[in-house]
């Protein structure tokens, strides 16, 4: 009888330790990896999603008229991808110039959510207007809202099956 404890206890206690050794990364510590990176700039898209069999955060900063883009590995934190690209000047101005930030407008989605879970957002222009495109994922379907950068005020909500 006392083997058969034993022997549980092993396998539970290697149960365990294996998924604390995986734990991943949270979202605020994949922002500060691609900001402390970057050095400077502004997060204007940012995403969880599985490539090439792992779980990784994309995220976009615009510093300037320079896109740099970052994939961090979920579990370790580190960079396994890095593209930079510049932009059009005109248009990366206005970029770096929206009054709400981007957890505001998160906060804005989900607080008009029906107990959804955040998966995407964007900051780009839409029809002359800088805006936050947010994604929250509502069990089967996912719902967009077309935040306004400057006002909070949503502009547009659909909801995708």
């Amino acid at each position: 009888m006392n083997k058969i404890l034993i022997v549980g206890a092993i396998i539970l206690g290697s149960i365990g330790f294996s998924t604390s050794a995986l734990a991943a990364i949270s979202e605020q510590q994949a922002k500060d990896i691609a900001l402390k990176e970057a050095q400077g700039g502004q997060i204007t898209k940012f995403k969880l999603d599985r490539e090439k069999g792992r779980m990784v955060y994309e995220v976009e900063v615009m510093d300037g008229n320079i896109e740099k883009d970052y994939e961090i590995d979920a579990e370790t934190g580190a960079i396994v991808k890095f593209k930079q690209e510049q932009k059009g000047a005109g248009k990366a101005k206005s970029v770096n110039e929206p009054k709400i930030s981007y957890d505001k407008a998160k906060e804005i989605a989900l607080k008009n959510s029906k107990n959804g879970k955040f998966k995407e957002i964007e900051l780009k222009h839409k029809n002359g207007v800088l805006v936050y495109d947010v994604e929250i994922a509502e069990g089967f379907a996912d719902r967009e809202f077309l935040i306004d950068a400057n006002t909070g005020e949503i502009l547009r909500e659909k909801k995708d099956f």
